[in-house]
């Protein structure tokens, strides 16, 4: 398995807001998450949490949604894997190190060579925990991803009525694989969702709402923690998660 700037490659590296707003975007998310950011003079940010951690980057863009990024250690090769295991190349390398795909099954993800000079938080409130993809073939993104990462794969529900897979790289558990139900609009398309860790789900609920965000889902409690699934006001989804004491391997957010 190779790396990349010493992080395994197919390990989330770098979450990233699309913005048509970036302004009341910042403004949003530090009031819910309670981010700081340095902004460059184009307008891009790096929000800050702890100490002088990095959370996320915030960026203007045409389509307003959350993005995330999974460590490649050459774009030009991760490109081509993805179209010799099924996937489409949307565009890129951009910048020389990032490279936007859409897997088989119609997820849209970033690989990107991560940056030397900045490392993704975990951890602590207002960090990135998880991310799923949602989609209609589990079948079919699992063999792709696996092809791409070598990740395994373990099965968290019975395949039928729920069908959750986790992916792993070595001992540790690094994305989740849904496949969308019922429950789902029927035009829902496949997407990733990025969950950020809080200390009070249901505060954050409440605190969305407060700033003009909207309650997708109401917070609901897994066996993983307390979750809810959330808008800002120009329209991104997003998780919430207060986690629950640690488990041994990570079980499906959703399964209530």
């Amino acid at each position: 398995m190779s790396h990349a700037n010493g992080i395994l490659s197919g390990t989330p590296c770098w979450v990233s807001l699309d913005s048509t707003d970036p302004p009341a975007s910042r403004d949003f998310y530090a009031a819910l998450l309670g981010w700081r950011y340095t902004v460059d003079r184009r307008g891009g940010a790096l929000a800050h949490v702890g100490p002088d951690e990095v959370a996320a980057g915030i960026d203007p863009g045409r389509r307003h949604e959350w993005r995330l990024h999974l460590a490649v250690r050459n774009p030009w090769i991760a490109a081509e894997r993805v179209r010799q295991h099924g996937g489409r190349v949307v565009r890129g390398p951009l910048e020389g190190r990032i490279v936007i795909a859409e897997d088989p099954s119609g997820g849209v993800i970033a690989l990107s060579a991560p940056r030397p000079d900045v490392t993704l938080a975990r951890g602590i409130p207002g960090s990135f925990e998880w991310a799923d993809l949602n989609t209609r073939d589990g079948q079919l993104a699992d063999k792709f991803f696996r092809g791409l990462f070598g990740y395994s794969q373990g099965q968290v529900g019975d395949g039928v009525e729920l069908d959750y897979t986790v992916w792993w790289l070595g001992a540790r558990a690094v994305l989740g694989r849904y496949r969308m139900d019922a429950e789902f609009p029927p035009d829902t398309p496949p997407h990733w969702t990025v969950f950020f860790r809080v200390t009070d789900t249901d505060e954050a609920a409440r605190c969305a709402r407060r700033l003009a965000g909207t309650v997708v889902l109401e917070p609901f409690d897994s066996t993983y923690g307390r979750v809810a699934v959330l808008a800002d006001p120009q329209g991104a989804t997003f998780s919430v998660i207060e986690p629950s004491e640690e488990e041994e391997e990570p079980v499906d957010p959703y399964d209530d």
